[in-house]
């Protein structure tokens, strides 16, 4: 019997430490897996979300440009996507305006998987090109194809 409540009293412990280890930022939720992966690497992601969400431009492109491999990378690109949403595109847009070629590609990627295994109900169809437009031809116009958009 003894036994037996030490098993219970173990489990529900662990549960209510594995809680812990994910926090949600203006209804945007970082999984469990991506707060983890964040503070082995010694990034106060919730923080870092936080100070985004509120227009923070450093902030919105420090987070954008954070490495994650894996399903982490997956769940960082729906947490960018959400926060799209929560800013604008715009703001998001102007945000990253700096970045280079290819640290367009690596965001396009990120946002790539956010729409397509995010929940945000915001989107009905897993384009890229139809969610985000400005920002989709942002990310893949080259300085070519703008002067031949713009012509």
């Amino acid at each position: 019997m003894e036994i037996k409540y030490y098993n219970i009293l173990f489990i529900l412990l662990s549960f209510c430490c594995s809680c812990k280890n994910k926090c949600i930022v203006n209804n945007i939720e970082i999984s469990e897996l991506l707060y983890t992966v964040s503070q082995n690497k010694s990034i106060n992601y919730c923080k870092l979300l936080k100070t985004a969400i509120k227009g923070d431009s450093d902030a919105i492109k420090k987070l954008s440009l954070l490495e994650f491999y894996d399903a982490a990378g997956y769940d960082h690109g729906s947490v960018i996507v959400d926060l799209i949403f929560s800013i604008s595109e715009e703001k998001y847009i102007k945000s990253i305006s700096t970045i280079n070629r290819a640290q367009k590609d690596w965001i396009k990627c990120y946002i790539d998987v956010g729409i397509e295994y995010s929940n945000n109900p915001l989107i009905k169809h897993r384009d890229f090109k139809t969610v985000f437009p400005d920002l989709y031809l942002f990310l893949t116009c080259t300085a070519n194809n703008a002067e031949k958009t713009n012509k």
